[in-house]
Formats: structure tokens, sequence, C-alpha cells
């Protein structure tokens, strides 16, 4: 198998032209569960074929990330904040289905009894741009509530992450988030309240792989904002 991706928790390979098995330190039950639901409502996610403890077969996506597209210069600022935030708007018009959780690192993302699908981790790096359109994919933190949090948590990734924290050879590869973070992070932060960057904050800090220095960070911005 050809290994083609990857990041802290799961690996990607290639088994053909039509699929890929990914392989995780988790059990990817949930989240396939989630993902066919949003492809039988027609949400552009992989199709997933199998699922078994940590390890899942889905469609494989032929195309580069919305960050390899604004590095290149194939897509520019304004229009990534504009794909990333339709991908959200299409996506908090689904109801979420009863199995998804509303709670997630302790906080109640649907504690005003508002129940969609929020993404969590909706930034260029898990949006891919294929030749049927953009597909969203790493669902594992996915979780039922307010879509203004799901907005404020993308803003929270853009100006907590340093992309020299991921060495060297994936920081060159980011090098287009120095660029465009305060473009791309304004046009989340203009469709956020304070209150809703507060939860996504603190839901970004209960997260094991934030460092003191992305801490340190968020809280500036927040100040900033």
């Amino acid at each position: 198998m050809e290994h083609i991706g990857g990041g802290r928790a799961s690996q990607v390979f290639a088994l053909d032209d039509r699929m890929v098995l990914r392989r995780s330190a988790f059990d990817a039950a949930a989240e396939a569960r989630l993902m066919r639901y949003l492809h039988g409502v027609g949400f552009p996610v992989p199709e997933v074929f199998a699922a078994e403890g940590a390890e899942m077969t889905m469609q494989r996506l032929h195309g580069r990330t919305l960050g390899a597209e604004v590095s290149a210069g194939a897509v520019g600022v304004p229009e990534a904040a504009k794909l990333l935030l339709d991908l959200h708007d299409r996506l908090h018009e689904i109801d979420a289905p009863e199995f998804l959780t509303g709670s997630t690192r302790g906080i109640a993302m649907d504690a005003d009894g508002t129940r969609k699908v929020l993404h969590l981790d909706l930034h260029p790096e898990n949006v891919i741009l294929t030749d049927d359109g953009p597909f969203l994919i790493d669902w594992t933190n996915a979780a039922a509530g307010d879509p203004e949090y799901d907005l404020a948590v993308t803003w929270a990734i853009l100006v907590g992450i340093d992309v020299r924290d991921f060495g060297p050879e994936l920081a060159a590869q980011l090098a287009w988030l120095e660029a465009s973070r305060t473009d791309l992070a304004d046009a989340f932060r203009d469709r956020t309240g304070r209150p809703a960057r507060d939860i996504a904050a603190a839901y970004r800090n209960a997260d094991p792989n934030t460092d003191q220095a992305e801490s340190n960070r968020l809280q500036e911005a927040l100040t900033d904002s």
C-alpha cells in the first residue's frame, strides 16, 4: 500500500484509484456513522465503504487541499474564506442525528437546545478540492450544537496555530497560512460574537495537543477582538 498522507493520530494509504484505508489511534465507528449520515443527505464527505475498529475504508479524493491551492496561488485568500464559510453554512443547515453527542471536551455545544452538525476542525487543510467540488474530511471532532461555535473554532484554529510547531518540512508546506492568517481569521471573527470565541478558545485549550504557546496566542487574539 502507498502511504499518501496522515496527521497526529491517523495515516492514510491508497488501496487503488478509488479507495483509501485510514488507520487511526482510535475507534472509527462513530466517525464513520456520521460520515454515512452526511453522505446520505448530500453533504460532500468521502463515501465510507467499511469501518472496523481503528480502520476505515473510504472514497479516494483526487485533488489538493485548499491550503495547498492557496499556497500555489491557484486560489486567492478572499475566495478561500468564502469557500470555508460556504461549507460551514451548508453543514449548519443539517439537523444533527440523535446519536451525535452535543458535549465535547467538557463543553456542551448544544446547551441552548440548538443541534446542528458541527465539524469543529474546519480549516483549509481539511478541505480537498476535486473536479466534483470541495470535500470536507476529518470528522473525528464533530458534535451537535450551535453553528456559531463551529465558526468560532475555525477562528481559534487560524489565530492560534504556529506552523513552526510542526517542524521545518510541514512548516514550509503551511507557509501560506502566515501570509493569509489575518484575512482568513477576520472573516470568521466577523461572523461570531465574543461569547462564542471564548467557548472556542476553551475548546481548543482542552485539546491535549494545544501547548502553552498556542494558548497564549489565543488569549492575545481574544483580547484584541
